[in-house]
């Protein structure tokens, strides 16, 4: 009862302390605002004093110029339009300290004049342009030109008047540097760019209803006075108003003030005075506040707190430690690979055996999208089907290095019950895929050896009976007409028996068991002689024919068998080059626990697609040929506990490829 008293006591402490701190700071803040609306507005309206002496004293500049100007063309207007001369004109200009002096007709055409001084050859076209307006509008008798030109040393007055009968109109050309200099310290924008250099003023502008008149610093892009009801109000307002605001990414306090004057249109003038400095003040003073009634309220909360969440924090930890430890090793540990992603796609964990089956690392972090091309697979097309979840098997890599995958994929469901992520497992199905179809293509060759054994010797019986009678019609019963014919017929019966036999002879070479007569065999003397048999068969077809094996390499096999393996490849590569000449290589390297044979080509290769296809008997995709040729090099091999696969080869066609026990 006592502990509870105390914590209430406590608690209420605090809120006071708390109220007091707050209200103090608000209090605070709030008179800080009022000195620094005061500062800025005795600034406003200084400015606003400053702006229209400035823009009087640019109208008093014109008004000089004008006067200076006006002088001359009455002297001018009494000549004779008819007597003035060009050399008239240009001693007139240089007696006046001129660039240049013209008289125009009535009919803008010039009478007189020329140019004394200065880099230009004539007036500019827009000058003349002026001189044709004022003729069509002589309403307002001169206009006064300012040229700054390219050249910062060079800046031209054209001062065009027409006279009061309308008969003329007189082009003064004179040196305006000493007018720029001197306009450039009393006007209006030197002034606004002049006082916003000063300290804590982070612009001045000046915004009328058609836009930004002038600008103490580039400014972004600003609202129309209409589109910000802030300005809309002061505009119709007669005093200074202000706001917080935020201008180009910096918070100033804007003071603003309607300004009418002669040559500008109505508008407001804006300031904006930075706040930096006075929201440092103020933070300080806040953290002063806050920093007393927080240490007040922590120490007593510490207290009371110490004991308990120190005891509670590292029996937690332990606890933590020991789960996490446990949990990550096995996580790691797995063979199957796991991740999780979460709702943008981003794949937020991961073990190292998922890194292992897609040969990535360091995959936390990356785009599921990326890590996985297909198209059934996309994070949209999971994320947006009815199930919540689902298996799919795939293949990644390329055709020699090809992985198969069996990925199970579940939608992780927010307390929204809205999906939020996908937890993945994935499973390397590789072997198991390569067992299926050596089981399955074992099977059919099984089946077509028990074909084979059962219907060879049916089929064999007659085909010899035909051959027999073929032989005898050929040598006993030839007719006395048309033998020829008789005999190509009789011989054609006797060839195609011979190369059925063949066929039965292959076929049932498919039934054989070979293991039994496996003994070990040196692999390179067994290439070697195969190779003296077909080489000059192969040199016959200009095939290039070459051999590279370790000669320590032994196998458990059967020399005739082998042999027949590799008669079959040679037969097969030499129908890929279809008469043309070509290259076959055939190498054998030593593997871990197994040796492996090379046999490719430079022929026509064979498509990805048909690859499994070729082990099929009686399956080919030339015109001629049987189809037994690589399915009973698949059998012989696969009896001596070897495997066959088939790949690109480095010359450019297929290459078969052999692996053996060793």
């Amino acid at each position: 009862m006592e502990q509870r008293y105390i914590a209430t006591l406590i608690i209420l402490l605090a809120i006071i302390v708390f109220v007091i701190t707050w209200y103090g700071i608000r209090e605070s803040r709030a008179d800080s605002m009022k000195l620094l609306v005061m500062q800025g507005t005795a600034f406003v309206e200084a400015l606003t004093e400053a702006a229209n002496s400035a823009i009087e004293s640019e109208r008093f500049f014109d008004y000089l110029v004008h006067k200076r100007f006006s002088e001359l063309t009455v002297e001018l207007a009494q000549l004779e339009l008819t007597s003035i001369t060009n050399e008239q004109l240009m001693k007139t200009a240089m007696d006046h300290g001129l660039y240049g002096l013209y008289v125009y007709g009535a009919d803008s055409v010039p009478v007189a004049g020329g140019l004394v001084r200065g880099s230009m050859v004539k007036p500019p076209q827009y000058v003349v342009d002026e001189i044709m307006q004022i003729l069509a509008n002589p309403e307002d008798n001169y206009v006064l030109l300012l040229d700054q030109g390219d050249d910062p040393d060079e800046m031209v007055h054209y001062y065009i008047e027409i006279t009061n009968n309308l008969d003329r109109v007189i082009l003064i050309v004179a040196d305006a540097l000493y007018y720029v200099d001197a306009l450039s310290q009393t006007q209006i924008g030197y002034l606004s760019q002049k006082m916003g250099q000063e300290k804590g003023v982070e612009y001045i502008i000046f915004q009328s209803t058609e836009g930004i008149v002038f600008s103490s610093r580039k400014t972004p892009s600003l609202l129309a006075i209409e589109s910000d009801p802030f300005l809309s109000e002061a505009l119709n307002s007669d005093s200074v108003a202000y706001r917080p605001h935020v201008f180009d990414d910096t918070e100033v306090l804007e003071l603003v003030r309607p300004f009418a004057t002669r040559g500008f249109p109505f508008g407001l003038l804006r300031v904006g005075l930075n706040l930096e400095n006075y929201n440092a003040i103020s933070r300080g003073y806040d953290r002063q506040m806050v920093t007393l009634s927080g240490t007040l309220f922590i120490l007593v909360l510490v207290v009371i707190l110490y004991f308990q969440t120190r005891r509670k924090r590292k029996e937690i930890t332990r606890q933590y430690r020991e789960i996490k430890s446990i949990s990550d090793k096995i996580f790691d540990e797995m063979e199957t690979g796991v991740a999780a992603v979460d709702s943008g796609g981003v794949i937020t964990l991961a073990n190292r055996a998922f890194e292992r089956v897609f040969d990535v690392s360091a995959v936390t972090g990356e785009k599921w999208n990326k890590l996985i091309s297909v198209s059934e697979l996309s994070f949209d097309t999971i994320m947006t089907r009815k199930e919540s979840s689902l298996e799919y098997e795939f293949s990644v890599g390329s055709d020699s290095d090809r992985k198969w995958l069996l990925l199970a994929v579940s939608k992780m469901m927010s307390e929204s019950n809205e999906p939020s992520g996908l937890a993945v497992v994935v499973y390397d199905i590789t072997r198991l895929k390569e067992l299926e179809q050596k089981a399955a293509r074992k099977e059919r060759l099984s089946e077509m050896g028990n074909l084979a054994a059962g219907v060879a010797h049916e089929i064999r019986n007659p085909l010899n009976t035909i051959s027999i009678a073929a032989q005898r019609l050929a040598g006993e019963f030839a007719p006395a007409e048309n033998s020829e014919e008789y005999l190509a017929f009789t011989k054609q019966i006797r060839t195609e028996t011979k190369r059925l036999n063949e066929i039965i002879t292959r076929f049932l070479a498919l039934a054989h068991e070979e293991k039994e007569k496996a003994k070990v065999t040196n692999l390179a003397q067994v290439v070697e002689e195969f190779l003296q048999l077909v080489r000059y068969e192969a040199e016959s077809v200009n095939i290039d024919i070459s051999a590279q094996i370790d000669p320590t390499l032994e196998i458990s096999v059967d020399r005739d068998s082998m042999k027949q393996v590799l008669s079959n490849l040679f037969n097969n590569s030499k129908e890929a080059l279809e008469g043309r000449s070509g290259k076959i290589a055939v190498r054998g390297v030593k593997k871990e626990h197994e040796i492996e044979l090379r046999f490719g080509d430079s022929g026509h290769g064979i498509k990805s697609e048909l690859r499994e296809k070729v082990f099929t008997p009686f399956y080919t995709s030339k015109g001629t040929g049987t189809g037994l040729g690589l399915p009973t090099v698949y059998k012989i091999i696969s009896d001596f506990g070897g495997d066959v696969r088939v790949q690109d080869s480095p010359l450019g066609g297929a290459e078969i490829v052999i692996n053996l026990p060793s």
